[in-house]
């Protein structure tokens, strides 16, 4: 929106009093709401034709984006699981002590060797 302060406000009246005249001022701002008015309902009438019209197209690009959307969220979720499947069994392996399949596998030698 343009910037228009008081002084230009003035300038403006000052030229629209010289060029419209005073008697015919009440009519020419009649005339310029009437203009206004009529520019907003073609903006309106503008506005919700192209919405109308787009509709077909954005419908279907919508009810895609959703399910892409759900995809992620399901990837994600997977991934999580994942992530928390593979620290429990990276914990399982650090609970068992090292040294214990050694131990088994000496008492086995020891068996075979009595």
């Amino acid at each position: 929106m343009p910037d228009i302060g008081l002084f230009e406000l003035l300038v403006i009246g000052i030229l629209l009093f010289v060029v419209v005249g005073p008697e015919r001022m009440p009519e020419f701002f009649s005339q310029v709401g009437r203009w206004m008015r009529t520019g907003r309902v073609w903006m309106r009438d503008f506005r919700s034709e192209i919405t109308r019209e787009t509709a077909d197209i954005t419908t279907p690009i919508q009810a895609a984006r959703a399910h892409v959307e759900q995809q992620i969220d399901d990837v994600g979720r997977t991934a999580r699981e994942f992530g928390s499947a593979s620290d429990s069994a990276r914990h399982a392996e650090d609970a068992v002590p090292a040294d214990e399949p050694e131990q088994s596998g000496q008492n086995h030698i020891q068996s075979k060797a009595d």
